[in-house]
């Protein structure tokens, strides 16, 4: 079958076989015919390749672990371990070597087959209800919000609108609210209604319900052997309902059936059923209750989902929730990985935590779904971009549940710069447990080979400066690489090696990177996150690269913009710039330019941009002053340097006289550094087109005497794949345990393993540990477990929720490898956070080799 990408592209032209044609007296090398347009204003093309085929992965980490890559396109990367064959299962590695029945056995996905994209080429894109109105959600609302999508976001690619829990029964919860057949009279006079009105605005109605549960007595009476009941009593009684599917009865596979058709024939398309996990654990125990008893719950669970797919039929989206039901696979058209989010960063580290585990299923398997996005205040402008930027640089399902009529201009911005989900999929297939801070979408397009890179700052108070390394990202050491900032809309030059680039707390910075080839580049559009993916239909220049041709879809009645990075050390104008008949606006900067113009309507726009050389202005940079070096972990430093008198863009750093990287402002990480070696850092004052200061501000440091009397771990980036957040809960919030506070500290979930590499540098550990007060299981306990190179050093016994914390002090002198592990215990199925808080490691031994 062909996968459809409602994307605006043409096919690629390579400049050796580039078709010609001339535009003016200008001869320009060409793209191919564009599609036709959808109905929606997307461009519908089929593929160059027919879904399934084989696409580029690794199958573990690179030697950056902080580093999580995506791809969209036909993507060819140095960072690939091999190819992925989603028909075979099956990697190729690019020594020869072959991994057999890859996601079945390596990653036990047992019911492993690759997604079934006819019919849902895209991940859906659209609006839950849930998250804001909950329960009290009505008829009303659902209207309201429906025709603020029509008008505002419907052209930007969404489509779905889905009614979550409170349209049935009555009352909140269980009980009566578990009842399918009866409608609440809040959506009086039917949901028929609600359904043919959403489709009237050209969107699609969705649903939410928990199917194999049911709370009325009169409907289990109604519907004889089709519950699993012990005489007449259920032996199932859980948040799915006070009564269970018989999956092993015709009666129950039939009152499903039944349930929905009736859905079906209101009109919806969309269904969202809810509560799978606590379903397969159910039919894992009552088997003896049933009208077949099995003791295969997972075929049991599965009879369930066939029926309702034979029900609604293949054309119909069909959405697990919540956790992960894995058995669904092959089934689901997609399914929720995590637990439900909340508004504030806490809803956020959900969503990215159960991105972080199970992205590697993402348009392999299903569309995975980290729970609905969330833009409203009081997340600040910079929370709602992370959480804008998380969804859109992965192409996971993509809800928005906020009341959309509320949202500011700004929020309603970074709502459409997202939407919709695009056809992006992993090129790392396996599970990560670590929250990576540097997210690499890969993006080939129009031969237009680019990195749209997401650097996050995670925790709620400390500014975070990363260094961005080229040769992390496939990029060869000679690379002149062109940056621009997405969400600033703004050009920041074209550097080598690297970039060290600064993010505030509970905040993301998007930056897009293209390879100088020497030309005039373009580096940017500002529809749609993916910056041109979406957007432009084709693309080309003349041989001098100073006139480019193109065409683009835009929006009716928004600013589109294009952005121009000139070559490294030139300057251009803007000489021309055409747009059918719409008046153009050019904004021309040295190094870079601007060229925007607005349709009236939705429609397909060819524009042309001509250049003309101009006058470089360069400035003499000074010398830098001021140097200073801390130790900012075991095995890395932090430069800093005084700001500058003198006008400069930056400065260039050398470690060891080679050179480290570029640093728009006056500080510099230094990392994977020897406690014992000795390090020579030169910093060099930098123009724009690389002139550097003619001296430099030079330091000689060792580490290990840099080092503190003592270390808050909380700062430390642990050395293996576990999960830790510093200085704050896992959720997010403030480390808290029995009611106190602490201002510093390692959050981590209950059955984990964090791994330090101390290097004999410290004689000491300790900390506070207990269970957080934010964990909402709030029954059973943790055990906590200090090992050193392998043997254990001390353990806790078990800590319950709401006990006071429990101080830890070991001896470490002379350990190298310190592990932190947490252990559930005693009913453990409720909590989850675990802390170890004001954890440090002390009495430096830094005078002692």
């Amino acid at each position: 079958m062909n996968e459809p990408d409602y994307s605006l592209v043409s096919k690629t032209i390579r400049w050796g076989t580039a078709l010609l044609f001339a535009v003016g007296s200008t001869l320009f090398l060409g793209s191919s015919t564009p599609r036709p347009v959808s109905a929606t204003g997307h461009i519908l093309r089929n593929s160059s390749r027919s879904w399934p085929y084989s696409f580029p992965c690794r199958i573990h980490e690179g030697s950056n672990k902080d580093l999580f890559v995506m791809t969209l396109g036909d993507v060819k990367t140095p960072l690939a371990d091999g190819v992925f064959n989603p028909v075979k299962d099956e990697v190729v590695l690019n020594d020869g070597r072959v991994i057999r029945n890859y996601y079945r056995d390596s990653l036990g996905i047992k019911f492993y087959r690759p997604i079934d994209k006819k019919d849902f080429p895209l991940p859906p894109s659209g609006w839950c209800s849930w998250y804001y109105y909950y329960q009290s959600v009505d008829a009303s609302q659902i209207r309201q919000n429906a025709r603020w999508i029509a008008k505002n976001l419907k052209a930007y690619g969404a489509k779905f609108v889905q009614i979550d829990d409170g349209w049935q029964g009555k009352g909140h919860g269980a009980g009566d609210n578990r009842n399918w057949f009866k409608v609440n009279d809040r959506f009086k006079p039917g949901m028929n209604k609600v359904a043919a009105f959403i489709k009237s605005l050209g969107l699609t109605p969705g649903i939410w319900l928990a199917p194999q549960g049911q709370s009325s007595p009169t409907v289990v009476k109604d519907h004889p052997g089709a519950f699993i009941l012990d005489a007449d009593t259920s032996v199932s009684k859980t948040w799915e309902g006070m009564y269970l599917v018989d999956p092993s009865s015709k009666a129950g596979l039939n009152y499903l059936k039944s349930l929905f058709t009736m859905l079906k024939g209101w009109g919806y398309d969309y269904f969202k059923i809810d509560g799978q996990p606590i379903v397969i654990q159910q039919y894992r125990g009552k088997e003896a209750f049933m009208k077949h008893p099995s003791d295969n719950a997972d075929s049991l669970y599965r009879a369930t989902l066939e029926t309702i797919r034979k029900t609604i039929g293949k054309k119909r989206y069909l959405l697990g929730c919540w956790g992960i039901p894995n058995p669904g696979i092959g089934i689901m058209n997609g399914s929720r990985t995590g637990g439900d989010v909340v508004l504030g960063w806490s809803g956020f580290m959900t969503s990215l935590t159960a991105t972080m585990h199970w992205y590697f299923l993402n348009n392999v398997v299903w569309y995975c779904d980290p729970d609905a996005m969330l833009l409203r205040y009081p997340l600040t402008l910079n929370q709602a971009r992370a959480w804008a930027t998380m969804q859109g640089l992965t192409g996971e399902a993509l809800m928005a549940s906020d009341r959309l009529p509320d949202l500011s201009s700004a929020r309603v911005r970074i709502l459409q710069s997202v939407f919709p989900a695009q056809n992006i999929r992993p090129l790392d297939l396996f599970p990560s447990r670590r929250l990576k801070h540097i997210w690499d979408l890969k993006i080939n397009h129009l031969g237009r080979n680019y990195d749209v890179v997401g650097l996050f700052d995670f925790n709620q108070k400390n500014t975070k400066t990363i260094f961005l390394n080229w040769k992390d990202l496939g990029y060869s050491d000679s690379s002149v690489i062109q940056v621009f900032d997405f969400w600033n809309k703004e050009y920041l030059g074209a550097w080598k090696k690297g970039m060290a680039v600064t993010i505030s707390p509970t905040s993301c910075r998007v930056l897009t990177l293209l390879q100088s080839d020497g030309q005039i580049q373009l580096i940017s559009t500002n529809r749609h996150i993916t910056q041109g993916y979406t957007d432009l239909v084709s693309l080309a220049s003349n041989k001098s690269g100073t006139d480019f041709h193109g065409e683009s879809m835009v929006i009716g009645g928004e600013k589109y913009a294009l952005y121009f990075a000139y070559p490294r050390g030139r300057n251009f104008v803007v000489r021309s710039a055409t747009a059918g008949n719409l008046k153009v606006h050019v904004v021309g900067h040295q190094g870079w330019a601007k060229v925007e113009f607005t349709s009236p309507k939705s429609a397909k726009i060819k524009w042309h941009v001509g250049f003309a050389p101009a006058t470089y202005y360069h400035y003499p940079v000074s010398t830098p002053y001021g140097l200073s070096i801390r130790a900012e972990s075991l095995h890395g430093v932090m430069l800093k340097w005084d700001d500058q008198y003198n006008l400069n863009l930056g400065c260039e750093v050398y470690l060891n006289g080679r050179l480290a990287g570029y640093a728009p402002t006056n500080v510099f990480p230094l990392n994977g550094l020897n406690p014992d070696a000795t390090y020579h850092v030169a910093v060099r004052s930098v123009w724009e087109d690389g002139t550097e200061s003619q001296e430099a501000d030079t330091a000689s440091f060792e580490l290990r005497r840099l080092l503190p009397e003592t270390v808050s771990m909380g700062n430390l980036k642990p050395a293996g794949d576990g999960v830790a957040v510093g200085n704050s809960s896992f959720a997010g919030s403030e480390i808290s345990i029995g009611g106190v506070c602490y201002e510093s500290g390692i959050g981590v979930r209950a059955n984990s393993e964090t791994a330090f590499d101390v290097s004999k540098l410290y004689a000491k550990f300790a900390a506070m540990v207990g269970v957080d007060n934010n964990d909402g299981g709030r029954s059973g306990s943790i055990e906590f477990f200090v090992y050193g190179d392998g043997h254990e050093l001390w353990h806790s016994g078990p800590v319950a929720y709401g006990s006071a914390a429990v101080p830890v002090s070991v001896d470490i002198k002379g350990i190298t490898s310190l592990v932190l592990k947490t252990v559930s215990s005693g009913g453990g199925n409720g909590v989850k956070l675990a802390d170890w808080a004001d954890a440090r490691l002390e009495n430096t031994t830094r005078q002692e080799k």
